[in-house]
């Protein structure tokens, strides 16, 4: 395609969308895919989700395939564009995945982490184990927010924003986690000994909790779909 001449000067580019369309229109569909609202496999349209949302078709495209960038939906080639489906494997994939990026954003967070990120800490697992027998969706809540907090004081800009896609991708995970109350309590005891190496400062020991902690959890989930 020959580039379009703009005031006598080749231009290479073709115009785009406002950025500020474009991210009101992603971050609503993102909060659609993310709480349930859009299922799995249900078809990302362009013409009908621009109808829906008011807009031109120019900016939900844009908007849709940023999506796909973060793995909250798939693009096929002949089905056109769909909400992410996560399997098992998948799943187990992001655990893997997990445990590295999120090990080594522990090891870098204990050399960092003040009062005020360990209260927030101390304060989140407080909540969570009671929330542990009584309320699963307050504890996987607390339990983004633990992981959340430790991400994002661990000083690495790039890992951090690595790890936020994952954390993304794992809420499309719902039916396949496990959520009795002995693998809450579990998982809670291991975020304690994840909380008290960065108390101590022992970037190593807190690496080796976390990758331990994710690491143990994709085993449950793999036993238990097996």
């Amino acid at each position: 395609m020959p580039a379009r001449m703009e005031g006598g000067v080749a231009s290479l580019f073709q115009p785009i969308a406002s950025a500020r369309v474009v991210d009101a229109v992603r971050e609503r569909l993102r909060s659609a895919i993310l709480s349930g609202d859009l299922t799995p496999g249900s078809r990302l349209s362009v013409p009908g989700l621009a109808r829906q949302l008011g807009v031109s078709r120019s900016p939900v495209r844009e908007a849709v395939l940023l999506l796909v960038g973060e793995g909250l939906a798939v693009e096929h080639s002949r089905r056109g564009v769909e909400v992410a489906r996560l399997d098992v494997p998948g799943l187990l994939e992001l655990y893997s995945l997990r445990a590295a990026v999120e090990g080594l954003a522990a090891c870098l967070a204990a050399e960092r982490m003040g009062g005020p990120d360990l209260a927030a800490l101390r304060g989140v697992l407080d909540a969570q184990g009671a929330a542990a027998v009584a309320d699963t969706r307050s504890f996987r809540e607390l339990d983004a927010r633990f992981h959340q907090i430790i991400v994002q004081t661990c000083g690495n800009a790039r890992l951090a924003r690595h790890a936020e896609l994952l954390a993304r991708e794992m809420r499309l995970a719902g039916p396949l986690l496990l959520n009795d109350a002995r693998h809450l309590r579990r998982s809670h005891e291991e975020h304690r000994e994840v909380e008290h190496a960065l108390r101590q400062r022992d970037g190593p020991g807190a690496e080796a909790a976390m990758r331990a902690h994710l690491t143990r959890v994709a085993g449950a989930v793999r036993a238990h779909h097996t």
